[in-house]
């Protein structure tokens, strides 16, 4: 039975990799970038330095940027200006003022004179359109502009964009749901605050551009001017030099934004694809409840006829669902299946099972819609969890008897030590957790520049290296190491879920992570075999020896 649940599992990762052949031929050819100025930083530093905003724009196009994003005024600035709230407007606002806050960085109006002056210089404009409960007159469409920059929460929808057919940027972090956007004239961009630009270097600010283009698929740059304080016009003319220059070093080319081509892989592929997960969970399952081998099975096929059904009826939720249950069965099935005779054999086939997972989340996670982040993975915190759980209730089996063991204290402390790890670890998952330290950033900085794409630190420093630890055990299908090793695994599929991300990039920062992984886990058991030999030495100082 297992024989054939593994071949129509490798049966199934063929269809898998054919959406994984065609997702690359669809990212290799999308390399041009577009550098897009900030006019409200313009105006500000023009005022602050006396040096017409013309002037620098004029400078802009020399340097080659074509695009200057326009943004409306708030609210918040009417209000600080003594201007008039319309009448529309207030009616929308709430009676109670601690509630306003959401409200003031809302936009009302654009200004005319704004498009003038970008167009007198030669230059495109840019609107940035926001949500918002009210209407804001579209004075931007008499400049016909090629690119729309949107941002809020919420819906936004079709009506705002006045039948347009402008490229839609949509700002990372702050986009809107688009209501029945083509994905094929999506473009994803990312920006860096007034606030951050104060404090950043120039070198952190390059890198970040450059991780994001390279890393998330971002095809817009917005770029704000440094004001007078912080080194001004000059400061800024040399970012954008440098920046240019960095981009082309790393294989990118300047010029207008290009969607994504139009993708969707065939229904039967993501149909067959969904065989190899069904199956997959089966032999996991069987793994896990020899004695229900007959109900386990039967609940795989069921699932299998849910998913087609919800395939038909919701494509892109089918899709997320199936994702999600490759990123928990092949991490887990992983450690399970530790083949071969020697250590870096047993390693590799872990390693490899966990690659026919990532390989299946491709498969599933497909279409233009999943590269521009119009729809994503679901279920990070699940699949960050759930793995280590079921490879920890597969060591203490069966659990009736061990919950009938003695615990010691000392083991009781440890767990709970494990447990607070183990609450820093999810938070740390996803992009709004516990945010990141400063050494860590310049770590990963630093691996970045030396490697051009840096290994997930999950896997380098936990998960690879208790993979290796835990093979070098006594028991390795039991070691206690395993829920940290699996971690590792898990990381491995996870880099695949991020659908925004290059393959290429993926690929290569699994394999640095699984080659360094390897390298520092047998750093460790040589020193931890070399202190072992160190302590056995009788040295007269009855020092508690390692065993």
């Amino acid at each position: 039975m297992r024989r054939v649940l593994w071949i129509l599992t490798l049966v199934a990762a063929v269809a898998a990799l054919v959406v994984f052949g065609q997702r690359w031929m669809v990212e290799v050819p999308n390399r041009t970038v577009e550098l897009v100025y900030d006019l409200p930083g313009l105006l500000q530093l023009s005022q602050e330095s006396g040096v017409p905003a013309s002037s620098y724009l004029e400078d802009l196009r020399k340097l080659g940027l074509k695009t200057i994003a326009i943004q409306p005024e708030s609210l918040g600035e009417r209000m600080l200006s003594g201007g008039e709230v319309p009448a529309d407007v207030k009616e929308h606002l709430p009676d109670d003022l601690s509630e306003l806050g959401k409200f003031i960085t809302l936009p009302l109006s654009f200004a005319e004179d704004h498009f003038s002056l970008v167009q007198a210089a030669g230059l495109q404009a840019a609107p940035k359109l926001n949500t918002v409960p009210w209407e804001v007159a579209p004075l931007w469409l008499a400049a016909a502009p090629e690119l729309l920059i949107l941002s809020g929460q919420g819906v936004m929808e079709r009506e705002q964009l006045q039948g347009s057919q402008a490229v839609l940027a949509l700002v990372e972090f702050s986009a809107p749901a688009l209501e029945e956007a083509d994905p094929s004239r999506v473009v994803r961009l990312h920006g860096i605050s007034a606030r951050e630009m104060k404090v950043l270097s120039d070198q952190r600010i390059i890198n970040r551009y450059i991780r994001a283009v390279r890393e998330r698929n971002m095809r817009v740059l917005y770029v704000r001017p440094f004001m007078e304080e912080d080194g001004g016009w000059e400061r800024s003319v040399q970012l954008l030099e440098n920046l240019a220059e960095r981009l082309q070093d790393a294989g990118f080319e300047l010029g207008t934004a290009e969607p994504f081509a139009p993708w969707q892989p065939a229904q039967a592929l993501i149909a067959v694809t969904a065989v190899g997960i069904c199956a997959a969970a089966v032999l996991y399952g069987q793994m896990l409840f020899p004695a229900w081998a007959g109900l386990v099975t039967s609940g795989g096929v069921l699932a299998y006829l849910g998913s087609l059904v919800l395939l038909m009826v919701s494509p892109g939720l089918a899709k997320q669902g199936l994702a999600l249950a490759a990123a928990i069965v092949f991490p887990s099935l992983a450690v399970e299946c530790q083949w071969g005779k020697t250590h870096l054999q047993r390693y590799l086939s872990v390693f490899s099972i966990s690659l026919l997972g990532a390989l299946f989340v491709v498969g599933t996670l497909s279409g233009t819609q999943f590269l521009v982040k119009m729809e994503e993975f679901r279920g990070v915190k699940l699949m960050h969890v759930a793995p280590i759980a079921l490879v920890f209730f597969s060591i203490v089996r069966p659990v009736r008897e061990w919950l009938k063991k003695e615990v010691p204290v000392r083991w009781l402390i440890a767990a709970g030590c494990l447990g607070l790890v183990g609450v820093f670890y999810v938070l740390r998952t996803g992009n709004f957790g516990i945010p990141v330290l400063e050494f860590e950033v310049q770590a990963r900085e630093a691996l970045e520049n030396f490697l051009r794409v840096r290994p997930r630190t999950k896997e380098l420093l936990i998960g690879h290296p208790a993979l290796y630890l835990a093979l070098r055990s006594r028991q390795p299908r039991r070691s206690w190491l395993l829920p940290l090793a699996v971690i590792g695994q898990l990381s491995l599929v996870n880099t695949f879920t991020h659908t925004h991300t290059f393959l290429w990039v993926s690929l290569l920062r699994t394999i640095y992570g699984g080659v360094f992984g390897y390298v520092l886990g047998w750093l460790v058991w040589q020193a931890y075999q070399w202190g072992k030999r160190w302590l056995d030495r009788d040295l007269g100082l009855r020092v508690l020896r390692i065993r």
